[in-house]
């Protein structure tokens, strides 16, 4: 043999290097992958809590409070000792009751 052969050392550099390269786009491709799930579900989830459509009942029974709320003044027994008037009309007469009769000084 001859001086000027290069004799090979096993370590097949091109390959090595295809091969990381390789590694490095299956590894980023399935990631892509896995986040394309995880938005799926997330998507879905989401529909299932947003676009439900509303329990009618529930709607229903929330409207017929909301009204006995806001109705005008009645009885809520029929001895007559316990009132209802909408709650604006009583916090009105509560701050008209704590502040008073006007003071007539003219300050």
């Amino acid at each position: 043999m001859s001086e000027t052969s290069n004799p090979k050392t096993g370590f097949n550099t091109p390959a090595v290097v295809f091969g990381g390269i390789a590694v490095v786009v299956f590894v980023y491709a399935l990631s892509l992958f896995l986040q394309g799930g995880f938005l799926a579900a997330q998507a879905l989830e989401y529909e299932k809590k947003q676009l439900t459509p509303p329990n009618e009942a529930l709607l229903a029974a929330e409207a017929e409070q909301q009204a006995l709320l806001e109705d005008g003044p009645r009885w809520l027994d029929e001895q007559q000792t316990k009132a209802s008037i909408p709650i604006e009309a009583a916090m009105q007469r509560v701050i008209a009751k704590e502040q008073g009769p006007a003071p007539e000084g003219g300050r």
